[in-house]
């Protein structure tokens, strides 16, 4: 067994010579399995019509008939003439990019505007808070001296700022 390859399936091929000579074999398998489907692959085809008008396709073309050769196609068709043309998966991707975007932006908005909601909510109640807690309430006039307000002017400013958390804080 020194130098030839008489190895059975079960043993395990050791001699650098013999691992060769598999690879070799190995790829002369392969090249003639792929030689033997594209053999039919590239056959001809014929198309005619019978004397009861009906259209037959074979790969020989008949004898004492007229036949046409069919062109093969290994592509996609064209789309229908009345269809549009399906967008490609790149365009699919761009326009679902786009609406994730749209919507996002969405989100982000409608977050915002519910946060100033609720900043508008908690300043409306703390201004009703310090009206009510607070005794007496001023403003001041033109030279900076001080006017109390009446408790009528302070039942006003609260039921205006109770209108206001009203509003606010639905």
């Amino acid at each position: 067994m020194a130098a030839g390859c008489n190895i059975g399936a079960h043993d395990i091929i050791f001699a650098p010579h013999c691992q060769r000579k598999n690879k070799i074999f190995n790829t002369l398998l392969k090249i003639f399995a792929l030689w033997a489907l594209l053999i039919p692959a590239s056959a001809q085809v014929y198309k005619w019509a019978d004397d009861q008008g009906r259209t037959h396709y074979g790969e020989h073309p008949p004898t004492g008939r007229k036949a046409q050769e069919v062109e093969q196609r290994l592509a996609n068709p064209a789309p229908a003439a009345g269809k549009p043309d399906q967008p490609n998966w790149k365009e699919k991707d761009l326009q679902f990019r786009g609406r994730r975007i749209q919507a996002e932006q969405a989100e982000t908005k409608q977050e915002q505007e519910q946060a100033a909601a609720l900043r508008a909510c908690n300043q409306a109640r703390d201004h009703l808070a310090q009206l009510k807690a607070a005794r007496r309430s001023y403003r001041l006039d033109e030279n900076g001296g001080r006017v109390y307000q009446s408790d009528e002017e302070r039942l006003a400013a609260v039921a205006q700022a109770e209108g206001l958390v009203v509003q606010h804080c639905r």
